[in-house]
């Protein structure tokens, strides 16, 4: 890589981002994650990132938006927010799966539209923050582990393997699961079968928190970029290959099935490997689909050859194969004034404990200095966010039935919220 043109525009980038995302200054909300598919030759793209779901299509040169719409809650009469999206072919048919708070929802792609299929709302306080496909399998993510649905919303199996801090760092097949732990620097590999991890992979993070993910290819071969090497390992945890890229933060990795390319964001830009992990093209996505690009977010799908779309901070942006622009759509929704610096998190020193026991709790991705309300049973405890948006607070257990329960502190101004499962003895 000619590391020295992307260096000198990388401090363009750094500074242009931070232009954009000052504190306390009204912005544009970032694109930092979502969904792409290729259904019948055509290029679909999907992102809860603004709160609504946002369903674009690639027509030509254009990133075209086919719907925008939040979930509406007729209980209270009001509109909430949609947090993940994961599109799906079935039965030569297109459909976008979101959800919100404890809800599924299954829409039709079709004529330009969302047509709302099925929705299905969890009785036992499951608030989901993620749903995606691992495999064949419809599966959503949340504070409690992975379930799997079938097309009908119904759950077919659960299984206990989590990410506390940042559920989109989970991914899979029909037989291992993925989880970039960025607190300890490692992959942990989950067998389905055996219902336990297999093998914990060493990597290397330096930066804070940011939504990452490994993949599995067809040969069970696992890819991933930490902050200095995208790397490709076998399930044993041998590092079969890897690529020294530019020490910034790795995020996010894809695996073309239909060319063997392998493709990684790094912040600065994305760059093009071959399955032996050596370089075939990159591109700088700081100016590339409007001002302050940042690489986060990458999907790769083929419609006449590879197309990689990146979720570049201040757009969405469609590359080919050679990473060439093809098209990119500008994000136009505005933050509020304030805004949270950080993805959500929630730590417990333990994960279980009896009743009127004290743990210490702690979080951060909230505003700053903003007033939290933490929810545990029927116990409501307030305390502040500090100028990071973190918090640490110790609170007691209430008198609960033994068993799973759920932990849930809410930004009383911003309205983010966010929850972690605790078992009271």
């Amino acid at each position: 890589m000619k590391k020295w043109i992307i260096a000198a525009v990388a401090v363009i980038t750094v500074a242009s981002l931070f232009l954009l995302v000052t504190p306390g200054k009204t912005k544009t909300k970032s694109y930092y994650s979502g969904d792409a598919l290729a259904f019948n030759n055509q290029v679909y793209v999907a992102t809860t990132n603004t709160g609504s779901l946002e369903v674009f299509k690639l027509d030509g040169k254009n990133l075209d938006l086919v719907a925008k719409l939040k979930p509406y809650n007729a209980r209270f009469n009001n509109y909430g927010e949609f947090f993940d999206a994961k599109l799906a072919s079935e039965n030569n048919r297109l459909y976008v799966y979101a959800v919100s708070n404890y809800t599924i929802y299954k829409y039709e792609v079709a004529n330009n539209k969302l047509t709302e299929i099925q929705t299905n709302t969890n009785t036992y306080w499951e608030w989901y923050n993620r749903i995606d496909k691992f495999g064949s399998n419809i599966v959503t993510v949340s504070a409690k582990g992975v379930k799997v649905f079938n097309s009908d919303l119904q759950t077919i199996v659960a299984y206990d393997f989590k990410n506390q801090e940042a559920p989109y760092n989970l991914s899979g097949n029909n037989d291992f699961y993925l989880n970039v732990d960025e607190a300890n620097s490692k992959i942990e590999v989950y067998n389905l079968e055996s219902r336990s991890i297999i093998k914990t992979i060493p990597l290397n993070f330096k930066f804070d928190k940011g939504n990452r993910r490994a993949v599995l290819d067809a040969s069970d071969n696992i890819y991933v970029v930490d902050d200095y090497y995208a790397k490709k390992f076998d399930l044993s945890g041998k590092l079969l290959a890897s690529y020294k890229h530019l020490d910034y933060q790795g995020f996010d990795i894809a695996v073309s099935a239909n060319t063997g390319n392998v493709y990684f964001s790094n912040g600065v830009g994305v760059v093009r490997l071959d399955s032996n992990m050596k370089e075939k093209d990159f591109a700088w996505t700081g100016n590339l689909g409007g001002y302050a690009g940042w690489a986060m977010g990458l999907k790769s799908v083929y419609a006449d050859g590879d197309k990689v779309v990146v979720f570049n901070n201040s757009n969405i942006l469609v590359l080919d194969a050679n990473l060439n622009k093809i098209a990119s759509v500008s994000a136009t929704e505005q933050e509020n004034t304030t805004y949270a610096t950080e993805n959500l998190f929630l730590r417990l020193d333990k994960s279980s404990a009896a009743v009127n026991s004290e743990i210490a709790l702690s979080g951060g991705g909230f505003l700053a200095n903003e007033e939290l309300t933490i929810k545990f049973g029927d116990q409501k405890t307030t305390v502040k966010a500090d100028s990071r948006g973190r918090f640490a607070t110790i609170i007691k257990v209430p008198t609960l039935i033994k068993g799973g329960h759920d932990i849930r502190v809410d930004g009383v101004s911003s309205t983010l919220h966010y929850s972690i499962s605790f078992q009271v003895q």
